[in-house]
C-alpha cells in the first residue's frame, strides 16, 4: 500500500461549480488522525499528558472518539483531550475503565475549541488519569476527525 500527501483540503464531488439548486455537490473530504496508546499495564495512580498529534491550521474537528479496547483493571481509566498539557478544551474528561467507545460531553465552549486556530497548526494532547491503583491491563486508541479547511479558515471553496 502507498500513501499520497496533500498540502490542501481535498473536496470530492461532480459537480464544483454553481449553487446547490443548480446540482453543486462538491464537499470536503474528512480526515482522520489516531494514536494508540499501546499497553497501560504497570501505569501508576495520576495523570499524564502526551502531546498526540497536530491538526492542520484553520481545520473543523467534527468528531473524538475513544476507544477503549482492553478494559482497564485494577485501576480505573479517565481521559481529557485538549490544546494544551493538562487540558480539556477538546474533551471533557470521560471514564473508560470498563472499556468500549466513550465520546465526552459536548458543550458549547468545546464545539467552539473544535473550530480550530487560523494562524498554527493545532496541537492535540490526551491526558490520562490513573485511580484507585496501578493499573494490571488496559489500552485505548483516540481518534480525532477533521475537515481541513483554507488557511483563514473557511471551507474551501468559499463560493463557486
Amino acid at each position: 500500500m502507498s500513501f499520497s500527501t496533500f498540502s490542501g483540503p481535498v473536496r470530492s464531488g461532480t459537480i464544483r461549480e454553481g449553487t446547490v439548486a443548480q446540482g453543486r455537490n462538491a464537499g470536503l473530504v474528512v480526515l482522520g488522525q489516531s494514536y494508540d496508546s499501546g499497553d497501560l499495564t504497570g501505569a501508576v495512580v495520576g495523570s499524564v499528558d502526551t502531546l498526540i498529534i497536530n491538526v492542520p491550521e484553520g481545520s473543523q474537528i467534527v468528531d473524538i472518539t475513544v476507544d477503549q479496547v482492553v478494559a482497564a483493571t485494577a485501576g480505573t481509566t479517565t481521559i481529557s483531550v485538549g490544546n494544551a498539557t493538562g487540558g480539556a478544551q477538546l474533551m471533557a474528561a470521560v471514564a473508560t475503565t470498563a472499556g468500549g467507545r466513550f465520546r465526552g460531553t459536548a458543550t458549547a465552549a468545546t464545539q467552539l475549541a473544535w473550530q480550530t486556530s487560523n494562524t498554527a497548526d493545532t496541537t492535540v494532547y490526551v491526558r490520562v488519569t490513573v485511580a484507585t491503583a496501578t493499573l494490571t491491563a488496559g489500552r485505548f486508541v483516540l481518534t480525532v476527525q477533521y475537515i481541513q479547511r483554507s488557511d483563514s479558515g473557511t471551507q474551501n471553496p468559499a463560493s463557486a
